[in-house]
């Protein structure tokens, strides 16, 4: 699950050319960490529907950004005491007890949540690289 941006590219060579690359590199970086904290937020939101003890919703983590393979990603993933991901997988694929295919509460909400807030990813990260240009 990820979401791309159309036409980012020609943004960022544009950007280049007029600011630098190493301008352009914290640009893109804040303009990913912005749009990355409200995907957050709302799989926070997400996830109080279901909670328990709130263990899953504490333990959601940002990674830095980073390029890997020329295309600059950030990703958003459960770390903490608790180990949570490994709940996080069965509660987003559902699993099968004694024959039985068991879907929680929580199933499929992660792509859910994703796949509604591209706009806003999308619109975060574009309003950060204006007011950065500015």
């Amino acid at each position: 699950m990820s979401v791309e941006i159309k036409g980012l590219n020609a943004v960022l060579a544009q950007m280049t050319e007029k600011l630098g690359p190493a301008k352009t590199n914290r640009l893109s970086n804040r303009a990913l960490k912005t749009g990355a904290q409200v995907v957050q937020e709302r799989m926070e939101k997400a996830f109080e529907s279901f909670a328990d003890t709130g263990a899953s919703k504490n333990e959601i983590v940002i990674t830095a950004p980073r390029n890997s393979y020329g295309v600059k990603q950030i990703k958003l993933g459960w770390n903490g005491p608790k180990a949570r991901w490994r709940i996080i997988h069965l509660n987003e694929n559902g699993y099968t007890k004694n024959g039985e295919r068991i879907t929680p509460r929580g199933f499929g909400v992660i792509k859910k949540t994703i796949d509604s807030s591209t706009t806003e990813f999308n619109g975060a990260v574009e309003q950060e690289l204006r007011r950065g240009l500015w």
